[in-house]
């Protein structure tokens, strides 16, 4: 599996971004200078909506076809995966295909659900090879906008060492679980 980043936020997304922040309290007109880096991270940390405006495209090649599938289950990603179809290839049976056969996929997202995937697909619970190519993801994110740094993380890390999960990994010693003494 090979991931590559194609798209990224630029200087112009990100005043876009401050845009929107201020348009949401009532100000926002006239000319808008670039945010800090500061702001930028402090607003990408705090989840608020105008982050919706910062898109993310990753191009896996080689990606196993039943782990571009766990990529696909989130809503508010955009997946465009070569198909396995007869009509559409001429290399296999597409459909008697393994679920590990290699497709290659671009996933659209934004900073937003970036962060969502990096909670639960960077959790141990997460199948492996789906967990490396999300931290390569992530890596590549942060490559390009470094306030990301610390916001890409499991989960458990970003509830603050609390973990959720019907059947915890592990990973953070203070589990919290809604079904205590079932």
């Amino acid at each position: 599996m090979v991931v590559w980043i194609l798209d990224y936020p630029n200087e112009a997304d990100w005043i876009g971004v401050r845009r929107r922040a201020l348009i949401t309290v009532g100000k926002g007109s006239g000319v808008i200078p670039a945010p800090t880096s500061e702001w930028r991270h402090k607003i990408l940390e705090a989840r608020h909506s105008p982050i919706r405006h910062l898109w993310y495209g990753f191009l896996i090649e080689d990606i196993p076809s039943n782990i571009a599938t766990h990529l696909c289950r989130h809503v508010h990603a955009q997946p465009y995966v070569s198909s396995l179809r007869n009509d559409r290839q001429d290399t296999m049976d597409g459909d008697a295909a393994r679920r590990d056969t290699p497709v290659n996929m671009i996933l659209d997202v934004n900073a937003e659900e970036l962060m969502v995937i990096a909670n639960k697909r960077l959790c141990n619970k997460a199948a492996p090879k789906t967990r490396e190519v999300v931290q390569e993801m992530c890596r590549l994110a942060e490559d390009v906008t470094p306030e990301l740094k610390g916001l890409l993380v499991p989960m458990c890390d970003y509830q603050g060492g609390v973990c959720h999960e019907m059947e915890p990994c592990g990973r953070k010693n203070d589990v919290f679980r809604s079904d205590k003494g079932v």
